[in-house]
């Protein structure tokens, strides 16, 4: 029950206090997604290219064979704990998926830049612990528009959420942050952490810096920094950027189930359940609602499953905050229950001593199906039932015309004559199958039965030798052969295949060993974070 309790406080917490976002797209050299239209990472024999013109950062994860590698003019890569890059003189393709692989293949380094207001590339966690580990069922609910980090909107006051901001370690980045300023309340970066904003923005000016944020592009001023101060609550601070974000979002994906699902504010779409709004006067705390509806309404039984997002809105009229109410439901009674909720609130939150003046509540109804507003899916045993039931009605129908029609005319069948099979000729029991199958004077000689044949084998057809006016050839397997048939002339038809012979090396692995030509981590067996810069400037 102690972790139940937990739970709902973080996914409470989540829209009052700062809460961390996990920033998910990155540009590592172990990522097939970065690498073109090769759908794999490269292969020992590929010729690699990271890019000349534009800035790149790229972090190598583990030991790499290599044959050609070219570097970019301005960049970085960043080698993790120990990767020792290996160029021996003949590579073998070892790896499965890299089997067929022409050598000297030309494999490029083409991550895509990300999009800060891109909603689908953060992740919300309650504390920095889950969010370190990336456990997506330890995700909170937020609003859309509070999946971006609060306040990147460029508010310097305290009457904004500031959230913490974690880029992973072990992981490089390409992201276009805009040119806005941000407001963030902490941020840590690829293993360390900026809490103020100088720093950071020394940063920014690094070969890292301007590698992996907003590359080629001028950097925003980054305010670090601060914490929500207003005991009524803060609000996120990203409302003038929802048009923005929601231009990610398909809201037909989210499958709703319900009917007429209410929109909440700092929402691209539509929900289950109820959006309540409620005003407030004197004596209002925000953190006192919340520990109110966590005691009183969460921990019912009949309640259970619901989840709440609590918020603050810059664009709602002054003394509001909205509480959005969702359940896990199945099927078209999805939101059901958050609904029923709703009106226990509306009805007992005012005489609460909570200063609470007025809930408004709008609700979405139960779905009816495919019919629905919501455009609902049908449940498959009822298209399997639907199916059934017109295949059992059109058997009906052709068996009742069939009657019915043999009633009044004698029904009369006549099966037709099978045509006169061509006689197959006689085999000698004498003779066995051989690699040679007579046709007309012609042969075929397959390699294969000979355990004797070479690696190398051809196969040749020269035609027949005689036709005379026949103009083709007996077919053996019909005593009637083709005999004056214009469509044939006298030609012959010759070919030769000779496959290519394919050879490897033994493959080569990098065992942790110093070698000729290769690049050893210049800070080799320390655990933590070495880099490699090139600078066109140097």
């Amino acid at each position: 029950m102690m972790r139940e309790i937990l739970v709902l406080f973080l996914i409470l917490a989540g829209s009052s206090d700062a809460v961390v976002k996990r920033w998910i797209k990155y540009s590592d050299y172990n990522d097939a997604d970065n690498w073109g239209g090769l759908n794999r990472t490269p292969c020992p024999t590929d010729t690699i290219n990271l890019g000349a013109m534009q800035p790149v950062s790229v972090y190598i994860q583990s030991n790499l064979t290599i044959t050609e590698l070219a570097l970019p003019m301005t960049g970085e890569i960043i080698l993790g704990p120990n990767v020792i890059l290996d160029f021996p003189a003949n590579p073998a393709n070892i790896d499965p998926s890299c089997q067929g692989a022409t050598p000297g293949q030309l494999a490029e380094f083409q991550v895509q830049t990300q999009e800060w207001f891109n909603l689908n590339n953060w992740e919300v966690y309650g504390s920095l612990a889950d969010a370190q580990q990336g456990d997506v069922s330890k995700e909170v609910g937020v609003l859309d528009i509070e999946k971006i980090p609060c306040s990147s909107g460029g508010d310097t006051t305290g009457s904004y959420i500031r959230d913490e901001v974690l880029f992973p370690e072990n992981h490089s980045f390409r992201v276009n942050m805009g040119t806005q300023p941000l407001s963030l309340q902490r941020l840590n970066f690829a293993g360390k952490v900026y809490t103020s904003t100088n720093p950071f923005s020394d940063f920014l000016n690094t070969v890292s810096g301007k590698s992996q944020l907003n590359p080629g592009a001028d950097r925003p001023t980054v305010n670090i920094g601060g914490s929500c101060t207003d005991v009524t609550g803060c609000a996120c601070g990203n409302d003038a950027m929802k048009t923005v974000i929601c231009a990610a979002v398909q809201c037909q994906d989210r499958g709703l189930q319900c009917d007429n699902p209410p929109t909440p504010q700092g929402h691209c779409c539509g929900v289950c359940g109820a959006v309540l709004t409620i005003g407030y006067g004197d004596n209002f705390n925000f953190q006192n609602l919340e520990s109110y509806i966590r005691t009183q309404y969460l921990q019912q039984d009949k309640y259970q499953g619901v989840r709440t997002i609590l918020s603050k809105s810059a664009v709602s009229r002054a003394g509001q905050v909205q509480l959005v109410l969702q359940d896990n439901a199945p099927g078209t009674q999805n939101g059901q229950t958050a609904a029923a909720m709703a009106q226990e609130v509306r009805d007992t939150l005012p005489a609460a001593g909570l200063g609470i003046t007025a809930v408004d509540v709008q609700a979405s109804t139960k779905g009816s199906g495919p019919s629905g507003q919501t455009g609902g899916r049908m449940a498959g045993g009822t298209i399997a039932g639907i199916v059934i039931a017109v295949i059992i009605v059109l058997l009906i129908i052709v068996l009742v015309a069939f009657f019915v029609r043999r009633r009044s005319t004698p029904l009369e069948l006549s099966l037709p004559k099978m045509p006169k099979m061509p006689k197959m000729p006689a085999f000698n029991g004498k003779k066995t199958l051989t690699n040679e199958f007579e046709m007309g004077g012609a042969t075929f000689s397959n390699p294969n039965f000979d355990p004797n044949s070479p690696d190398h084998f051809s196969l040749s057809y020269s035609g027949v030798e005689d036709l005379g006016s026949s103009k083709g050839f007996n077919n053996p397997m019909y005593d009637n052969p083709v005999e004056d048939n214009p469509m044939y002339s006298d030609t012959s038809l010759s070919g030769t295949m000779d496959p290519a012979s394919v050879t490897t090396t033994p493959p080569t692995t990098p065992d942790g060993d110093t070698r000729d030509g290769g690049i050893e981590n210049p800070i080799y067996g320390v655990d933590n974070l070495q880099e490699v810069v090139m600078d066109a400037e140097c």
